[in-house]
């Protein structure tokens, strides 16, 4: 299988997706479940941990990088040092995430906002060795950290879709229905007609569209869920979506 089967993330810059998050129906056909996951993984205790620890930082590492690369937290030295290091700090923690799931706020911005703290320990630990001239004269000079918080939105969103494209082939292929992802991917994804790649894969030009749209569907429905646990409110989620959207497009 090819497109994203074997490389979900190469695929996000492709134009063509574009558009398919928000034009397929808002009545979906598969309803919200309003998934709880990372919720129920709190509460296991330490049965969920391993679990949790794994998801967050599968998610998170590579927007955390981006963010490090953008901002003036590079001067603290190598971005894959500081994002472990954080992970290491955060997750230590045992109520991390559920100080999380009390504050109402984004988890995106919970990590971030996390990252940036333990940024800020760093400093002071650098300035009691009298080793942060050159740290903090960069910092004083940074108008803003709005660039690197964009590109942070932007690879957390690549990401966001990666995991709800992945988990929806998952889903299809439990079904017995490859073929269909391999429709959605070579129309959607590689640009191919219908009336080249729908034959090969056993469907009719009409059926191949009907296809698509199912996959769109459940590849909506699943970022709903995937927001949903990152503690967007339900009223908000078409704005989100529509926001999600737009990060993609960049």
């Amino acid at each position: 299988m090819r497109g994203w089967c074997q490389a979900p993330s190469a695929c996000l810059h492709a134009r063509r997706f574009r558009g398919y998050l928000t034009t397929v129906s808002n009545i979906d056909h598969f309803p919200t479940t309003q998934q709880t996951w990372i919720l129920d993984k709190i509460a296991e205790g330490d049965g969920g941990a391993a679990a949790l620890r794994e998801h967050i930082m599968e998610r998170y590492r590579e927007p955390l990088l981006v963010y490090v690369r953008g901002s003036t937290l590079r001067v603290l030295g190598e971005p894959d040092e500081l994002v472990h290091g954080f992970f290491a700090h955060f997750l230590a923690r045992e109520d991390s995430l559920a100080r999380w799931a009390e504050s109402g706020t984004r988890l995106r911005r919970w990590m971030m906002n996390g990252l940036v703290l333990h940024a800020r320990g760093l400093r002071r630990d650098a300035a009691r060795n009298r080793e942060t001239g050159s740290i903090d004269a960069l910092a004083s000079r940074a108008s803003g950290e709005l660039p690197a918080e964009d590109a942070f939105e932007v690879a957390w969103a690549r990401s966001l879709l990666s995991d709800a494209a992945t988990a929806v082939q998952a889903e299809l292929g439990a079904e017995g229905r490859n073929a269909a992802w391999e429709v959605f991917a070579r129309h959607i994804i590689d640009g191919q007609s219908y009336a080249d790649c729908c034959p090969r894969l056993g469907y009719t030009i009409d059926e191949g569209r009907t296809v698509t749209r199912m996959v769109s569907i459940r590849i909506r429905r699943t970022l709903r869920e995937l927001l949903l646990q990152e503690g967007t409110p339900e009223v908000e989620i078409a704005a989100e979506l529509r926001a999600l959207e737009g990060l993609l497009a960049r």
